[in-house]
């Protein structure tokens, strides 16, 4: 048996088909005679090769461990250098890899979701993502759901859109006719950057590859043509979710839906506090003066679970919102 036949029982083992992407076949292409190798591999060499598995594994988890940043240690808040890792190098010379690139970027790839999936990011937190994003599509560059997935959350922080729109520049590279990624440079363009021209050029762009979807471009035309306001955002992203299949990334949408909610709802709440201010000639103590005033019907409820609050000086803020988006702030 050759190096390429351990390869596939490897592979085998490790591309394990779930939500994360992780399967034997990525875009619908299998590895090269796997299956030819699967059938013809007797008993006792299944065992040999099966401690080869035993021993890939370990090495890959080993290398994964020198990759990871390290991390402020909790209890005493002391800042602990991260240093660039064994994994990161070896990914920019993959041949080092010695056939088994595959396995070593699903031990990045489950790193990164377990990145993105802490429900407070700090912004180490995305870079640390950005880093392992870049390591993963090094050493599996034809990998798309990392690309998607992956720029789509980093994208969730401006300070990180550009890097996000990086990730999909690279995936686009690679999938020249692949919709999907012009339209999240669009998507990311203008919900993180409020850069309206560049989001409309990506959305026709995309509007323009095979299989896209028939609303593309009238978004397009929408995107070039309306100003950053939360309602004409939300109507745009009701669209896109509505078309959205894959759940992870729906999930990412449905809460910057939530995000551009709670703005918008800021903004009328400040409106109908400055209406209360000239017709009273002072500040309301709390949002239900709003409401006896007759200048608001009611309170708009949260979307995500919390309340709207008075602030002094006529702000309004959300409990479970610590940043407003300032996509949405005049310049």
């Amino acid at each position: 048996m050759h190096l390429a036949e351990a390869h596939c029982i490897v592979s085998a083992e490790w591309m394990l088909e779930d939500d994360l992407g992780l399967r034997s076949r990525r875009n619908g292409r299998a590895y090269p005679g796997c299956g030819e190798v699967s059938a013809g591999v007797k008993e006792p060499s299944r065992g040999i090769w099966g401690g080869v598995s035993a021993f890939a594994l370990l090495v890959s988890m080993g290398f994964s461990w020198h990759l990871l940043p390290l991390r402020a240690l909790p209890e005493s808040g002391r800042e602990v250098r991260q240093r660039p890792g064994l994994l990161a190098a070896v990914s920019r010379s993959p041949d080092f890899a010695f056939g088994f690139r595959n396995v070593l970027a699903d031990v990045v790839w489950l790193e990164a979701v377990q990145v993105a999936g802490n429900l407070k990011m700090a912004p180490e937190d995305y870079d640390r993502l950005y880093e392992l994003l870049n390591v993963e599509a090094n050493f599996d560059p034809k990998f798309d759901i990392p690309y998607l997935l992956g720029g789509l959350v980093l994208g969730e922080s401006t300070d990180h859109a550009q890097k996000a729109l990086e990730v999909f520049e690279r995936g686009k590279r690679e999938y020249p006719a692949d919709w999907r990624f012009p339209f999240y440079i669009g998507y990311t363009s203008y919900f993180s950057l409020g850069e309206t021209e560049t989001a409309g050029k990506a959305m026709a762009e995309a509007a323009r590859l095979p299989r896209s979807p028939a609303y593309l471009p009238g978004l397009a035309s929408r995107m070039l043509s309306e100003a950053r306001e939360p309602g004409a955002a939300l109507a745009l992203l009701e669209t896109i979710v509505r078309q959205e299949s894959d759940p992870a990334r729906r999930a990412v949408l449905e809460r910057r839906i939530r995000e551009v909610t709670v703005e918008r709802d800021l903004q009328a709440l400040e409106r109908a506090v400055e209406s209360y201010r000239e017709k009273i000639g002072a500040v309301p103590r709390e949002l239900s003066d709003l409401v006896r005033a007759g200048i608001l019907s009611g309170i708009p409820e949260e979307p995500n679970g919390g309340r709207y609050l008075m602030e002094p000086g006529g702000k309004v803020r959300s409990d479970r919102v610590s940043q407003r988006l300032r996509v949405f702030q005049s310049r």
